[in-house]
């Protein structure tokens, strides 16, 4: 019996953070895409895709992780996989300001390796939906 590898890309341009929650992922079933940029980020997505969660800073350079969050959303391909959002900002208005752009959790950076993994593995054992489904339209 082969278990699955569970695909997740993550975006984050801080080499600490991408390596922490490799080396943390990599103990699982999990197959990890590093990117340091959201734009490349869309590039793996489009490329190498699908995957099954999507981890991204709020703070990226070029495009932001807020702006990324919503492309992923407006895009019927990737609108319903999770999306974990790390920021080192512990700011209610920026972690509402993920939600509302479509992220299913938020998680503040320093991070233990337990919150990581109970926030990846809890968007893994979620059913996909489309977050915006019971939206007002002009939330959409």
């Amino acid at each position: 019996m082969t278990v699955q590898a569970w695909r997740v890309l993550v975006a984050d341009d801080d080499p600490a953070i991408c390596t922490l929650i490799e080396t943390v992922l990599r103990k699982g079933p999990y197959q990890i895409v590093l990117r340091n940029d959201a734009e490349t980020a869309l590039v793996a997505l489009d490329r190498d895709g699908p995957f099954d969660v999507v981890v991204c800073d709020f703070m990226l350079p070029g495009i932001s992780g807020i702006d990324l969050i919503e492309r992923l959303r407006s895009d019927g391909r990737t609108r319903r996989v999770p999306i974990l959002m790390i920021s080192g900002h512990n700011n209610y208005a920026m972690e509402k300001r993920a939600m509302a752009a479509g992220a299913n959790l938020f998680l503040n950076k320093p991070f233990t390796i337990s919150q990581l993994r109970t926030a990846v593995n809890s968007l893994l054992a979620q059913p996909k939906v489309d977050p915006f489904a019971n939206a007002p339209a002009a939330s959409r």
